[in-house]
């Protein structure tokens, strides 16, 4: 049996693909903040569905413009946390890559996301990626 916080992210990414709000608003928090670390475009703390939306709505268009290869390492999960290791790896024409395993923390509450936060390996690495491939 898959744990109901998976459940719930795997409700999260499929209304977000079919951009259905009402259900966005059932599995994300109101006042839901998604931080991703380092000084690039993309880092900072993100606050409420719009702006939270709004980063993944940013960082997907780029990575799959960037052709991401995505592989989940390792996953825990309890009442309160999914934590998900990964291993990111992109395949650009310009050859402006990143090869990098990061973690992503989703924490819950009360049947909703609340926060998420990015745990990067090497964020000199990541930071330069960014700062040298991502076009606003």
């Amino acid at each position: 049996m898959i744990h109901t916080n998976l459940n719930i992210i795997d409700k999260f990414f499929d209304a977000y693909s079919r951009r259905d709000t009402n259900v966005i608003k059932q599995v994300l928090s109101e006042n839901i903040k998604w931080t991703f670390p380092g000084s690039n475009s993309l880092s900072g703390t993100k606050s409420g569905i719009e702006e939270v939306v709004s980063f993944f709505d940013k960082m997907g268009s780029f990575m799959l413009k960037s052709n991401v290869e995505v592989k989940k390492l390792v996953m825990g999960v309890n009442d309160d946390y999914v934590l998900e290791g990964q291993h990111i790896k992109t395949n650009r024409k310009d050859s402006i890559n990143l090869d990098q395993d990061m973690c992503v923390l989703w924490i819950f509450s009360h049947g909703k996301i609340i926060e998420g936060k990015h745990f990067i390996v090497d964020q000199c690495k990541v930071d330069d990626f960014f700062n040298s491939a991502y076009k606003a």
